[in-house]
This record gives C-alpha cells, sequence and structure tokens, in this order.
C-alpha cells in the first residue's frame, strides 16, 4: 500500500511539474507573437524618402501596457460568461505584461546621420511576470524607406 501512495505522489508532482512547463511554455509563445506583431507593424509600414516618417517608425520609446493596450498574455477574451469565472480565476496565474518599442536612427550606407537617415534599428521587448519570475524577450530588426 506505501508503495502505492510514493507512486500516486510522484505522479500527481510530476504532472503539476509538466503543467508548470506547459503554462511558461505557452506565454513565452504569446510573448514572442506580441512582439513579432509589433516587427510586422514597423516592417510593413509604407515610407517613402519624399514623404514624412511614419508615426509608426518614429524614433524614441514606446511602452505599451494594459489597461491601455491588451497583450495576449492571460488573456481569453471567451472566458467572459458568468459562469465560467470564481473568486479564483487567476489568482496563481496573474500575468503582469508589458511591450516596449525602442526606434534609433543609424547612419545609413549614404553616411547621413540623425534626421536625414533613412535606417532605424527598431527592438521590441515584450515583458512579462508569472508566478513572481520576470521574463523579458527580445526581437530586433532593421529599417530603411521603400525607396532610395
Amino acid at each position: 500500500m506505501s508503495v502505492f501512495a510514493l507512486f500516486a505522489v510522484t505522479s500527481i508532482y510530476a504532472l503539476s511539474q509538466a503543467n508548470r512547463f506547459a503554462s511558461n511554455s505557452r506565454y513565452r509563445t504569446l510573448a514572442l507573437a506580441a512582439a513579432q506583431q509589433k516587427i510586422d507593424q514597423i516592417m510593413t509600414t509604407s515610407w517613402s524618402v519624399a514623404g514624412a516618417v511614419p508615426a509608426v517608425l518614429t524614433p524614441g520609446t514606446t511602452t505599451e501596457q494594459a489597461p491601455n493596450i491588451s497583450l495576449p498574455l492571460n488573456g481569453d477574451p471567451f472566458n467572459s460568461e458568468t459562469g465560467l469565472s470564481s473568486a479564483f480565476s487567476n489568482s496563481d496565474t496573474q500575468v503582469l505584461d508589458s511591450r516596449t518599442t525602442v526606434i534609433t536612427k543609424l547612419t545609413d550606407c549614404s553616411g547621413n546621420t540623425g534626421s536625414a537617415s533613412r535606417l532605424l534599428s527598431a527592438t521590441v521587448t515584450v515583458t512579462y511576470t508569472y508566478r513572481g519570475l520576470q521574463t523579458n524577450l527580445s526581437l530586433t530588426t532593421l529599417r530603411s524607406t521603400d525607396d532610395f
């Protein structure tokens, strides 16, 4: 009987640990998707040499976080029914998240610097805290004008 009890306790512990790993992996995947979404927006915005720099490509630092923006981490829009929520819904899985975008002008191949430069570096960092551990995920890209 004690061997069976030991097996049961060990199995429950192993399954709980596997569930923690799965949750962590799920949040990391969602953070990567949030960063890729912003990188895609930066890369696909039209930018002509003759035109002004689009707002999304303006150099500087932008931080987005709840409640101003809804990042997809731990947010299930389909879990809004009264019967699906309880006082314990988010007790141990609160995910505090933010997305920071840093855009800087670089020296382009013509030697232009500052506002005359047509080359940008964009770094998108998604930061989230899950179970007391803060995690950062960063993606960086280079962007130039659509025409030369």
